[in-house]
């Protein structure tokens, strides 16, 4: 059954609904009554505050150009100079637009317009409008003087002409000048006047606009029907006019009409209220909400840089960045040199903080159009669309290279950083994303190949020397694991009195199947990039004892890489080989570089420290070349210091160097060290050298690098003349 409304009910229901449209048309026109009250009010006074506002501004900008001036000091070198240098100073690097230096005779010393210089003239739209004031100023500066004699010329300096003034090409500015002021008493500044114009152009107006927030502030030739202003001179004639677009803030206008728009809904309000509070809550949980997900989804929680799925949704709009002029795309890679060196020495937390000040550091040196991305772990990415040209791209990555070297502040601890870049410059519409990606990794790859610290822009060359690379290092690995083609030649190193073979310096090489034989200048970086140095450096060391053993040899020495000083076993495994290959460990000799002393960690010191308490030698090879300095040798206590074959060789006909080869073997005589020289080449090298104080003496005039069986003759024949001369 079904219940139908009876026409009482439809009655009061019409009634109640005409009740409702009449009081809503009643609200309707009431409000709007007041709101158009309330707004003119609001946009009178608004009109008025934005007048003010702009003259104030004007005002401001000409007491600016007498105060620019009065803190200008000028030589008469600097205006007798031909560089733009104080053309710059006296204009752009002020704000101002031209300026003139005046002599006492009225000739212009100098022009300046816009940061560059003019010659010695005023511009035709300036020496009609500067003379009379000129005239003016100098007129009032002679009264002065003749009012109180003892006035000197640089006391006028408080005397000016500020002026507003209309010039020639129907422009106007500012006008200051007064008597320059010299950087010392010595100088001849004296009646001397500076000039300086800074022009009411729309770029000063513009800059007004931005800063006070009043729209389109442009000059008019007649007064318009609201927003205008009268530029006088200062003759109190009129220039131009002002024009601008006035603001119509409505907020004010909704503070106004609040009292009567309160009044009037004061019923609907209460019942409203409570429903828009509760749905604004609701909106704004959900936006924050929605605003939290959708940031952590495109950002890196820990640096705040975009994350992969931003970086790539950029990098496919990059292509479509709209310039004046054809652009191009630039890709840079970028990746923390010896970042995992930094993060074991000073742990994660620490590493989390160096990764926040380079994204910090990266986001500083980049324009707002570029992007800055995390990928991963150290590896960050940046995408700058509008490239110009290939110069730009390199000064852009230049830029990053130098401003990341200053020193950066971990908890306490200073830490150098420095980067390497691999760019990628490509037209968006010719190379697909993807491409422009791995390329930009390819020259990453030949940044670092390069020693890192510095950037290589790609090239097609790069791809076929990373293929080649790649090959090299896989033929690598196959050596190293089949043992075909490595092994080890033997230098022998002499006492520089007795001649006698004292030990001699292991050499690896390796016969590449079809690049012939190979020293360790092409694949010991190779072996240090992909990870197997480790491994080579056992080869070669387990090798050079076998060969110690059984040739009887006093001494073997083996160079080390840096590169196997992070690995914190490895004192531990080259005590294990001694072991192993039954080679006392006061017979081994370790050879490093500057380099490892200059890593400076502790690691690196509790490794030569364990070799040194089990009888190793450690010798600093090359020594000279680096940067080690005395401190470093005192700290690590290294045993014998080698001088490098550049010094050697040059120390029979270069005083200086044999003053520094002598400092030398001083300086280690003093720490407790012997001195081996290398590249000793001919007998005036070797008694040079040995009467300097050199312990012991290698080089070309003794042998050049032996083979196993070579050298077990060389040192047996060496033996026994010894015997033999010892039995005469």
């Amino acid at each position: 059954m079904t219940l139908s409304p009876s026409p009482e009910g439809h009655s009061v229901s019409a009634q109640i609904v005409w009740a409702a449209v009449v009081l809503a048309i009643c609200l309707a026109v009431v409000a709007v009554v007041s709101v158009s009250w309330a707004m003119g009010r609001i946009d009178d006074r608004a009109l008025g505050e934005q007048r003010q506002t702009i003259e104030v501004a004007l005002f401001e900008a000409r007491a600016r150009l007498a105060a620019d001036q009065a803190a200008t000091t000028v030589t008469l070198e600097e205006v007798a100079s031909e560089t733009e240098e104080l053309d710059r100073r006296l204009t752009t690097a002020l704000g101002h637009d031209r300026a003139y230096i005046l002599a006492p005779d009225g000739k212009v010393l100098r022009a300046s317009v816009d940061g560059h210089y003019a010659g010695k003239i005023f511009t035709l739209a300036d020496s009609f409008v500067l003379q009379p004031i000129i005239d003016r100023l100098r007129l009032r500066i002679a009264r002065a003087a003749f009012d109180d004699p003892s006035l000197r010329s640089n006391d006028a300096a408080g005397i000016l002409a500020l002026r507003t003034v209309g010039f020639a090409d129907s422009g106007q500015g500012f006008v200051s000048i007064r008597p320059m002021t010299s950087l010392s008493d010595d100088e001849a500044i004296d009646d001397h006047l500076l000039i300086s114009i800074k022009l009411i152009d729309q770029t000063m107006l513009h800059d007004i606009g931005k800063q006070f927030g009043i729209a389109n502030i442009r000059r008019v030739a007649h007064p318009s029907s609201v927003g205008w202003l009268p530029i006088l001179n200062w003759e109190g004639a009129t220039l131009t006019y002002l024009a601008w677009t006035p603001a119509k803030p409505a907020q004010a206008l909704l503070g106004e009409a609040a009292p009567a728009l309160i009044t009037m809904l004061a019923m609907v309000g209460v019942a409203m209220a409570a429903l828009l509070v509760w749905l604004r809550r609701t909106s704004l949980t959900m936006e924050a909400s929605r605003a939290h997900a959708t940031y952590f989804a495109l950002h890196d929680p820990l640096t705040g840089l975009a994350n992969r799925a931003l970086f790539e949704t950029r990098l496919r709009q990059a292509k479509d960045y709209e310039f004046l002029a054809e652009t191009k795309v630039l890709l840079i890679s970028v990746d923390i040199d010896r970042f995992k060196e930094i993060n074991d020495s000073w742990g994660h937390a620490a590493g989390d903080q160096l990764l926040r000040e380079v994204a910090k550091r990266l986001m500083i040196e980049m324009p707002e159009e570029a992007t800055v991305a995390r990928l991963g772990g150290d590896e960050f990415a940046i995408i700058h669309p509008g490239i110009l040209s290939e110069g730009q791209a390199r000064w852009i990555c230049q830029r990053l290279v130098q401003y990341t070297r200053t020193p950066l502040t971990i908890g306490s601890e200073r830490i150098n950083v420095t980067l390497s870049l691999g760019a990628a410059l490509e037209k968006g519409d010719e190379v697909t994303p993807e491409e422009i990606l791995r390329r930009a990794d390819v020259a990453l790859y030949a940044a670092k190949l390069a020693g890192r610290d510095g950037f290589a822009l790609y090239s097609p060359d790069m791809d076929r020397e990373k293929r080649e690379r790649r090959t090299l290092e896989i033929e690598l690995r196959n050596a190293l694991l089949t043992g075909e083609g490595l092994h080890l030649l033997y230098q022998p190193i002499h006492g520089s009195l007795s001649s006698k073979i004292a030990g001699a310096e292991a050499l690896i090489r390796w016969m590449h199947p079809t690049r012939g034989l190979l020293s360790p200048d092409h694949f010991i970086a190779l072996a240090e990039e992909c990870d197997i140095i480790d491994q080579l450096g056992e080869w070669v060391l387990r090798e050079a004892c076998r060969f110690a053993v059984s040739s009887d040899l006093p001494r073997i020495a083996v160079n080390v890489s840096p590169v196997q000083f992070h690995n914190a076993r490895l004192a531990e495994r080259i005590l294990a080989i001694l072991v192993e290959t039954g080679l006392a460990p006061d017979r081994l000799e370790v050879e490093i570089t500057e380099g490892v002393l200059l890593q400076n960690s502790t690691q690196t010191q509790e490794i030569l420290a364990t070799l040194r308490q089990a009888g190793v030698s450690i010798a600093l090879d090359d020594f000279g070349t680096g940067y080690a300095s005395i401190s470093y040798l005192r700290s690590y206590a290294v045993d014998k210091l080698k001088i490098d074959k550049s010094y050697s060789q040059l120390v029979g006909t270069d005083p200086v160097v044999g003053h520094i080869v002598r400092l030398i073997v001083e300086t280690a005589r003093a720490l407790g060290m012997s001195v081996t020289a290398e590249g000793v080449e001919n007998q005036d090298q070797r008694r040079k050298l040995t009467s300097m104080g050199c312990t012991y003496l290698q080089g070309y005039f003794f042998a050049r690098p032996l083979s196993p069986d070579d050298m077990r003759d060389a040192f047996s024949r060496n033996m026994k003349t010894g015997i033999d001369q010892k039995l005469a």
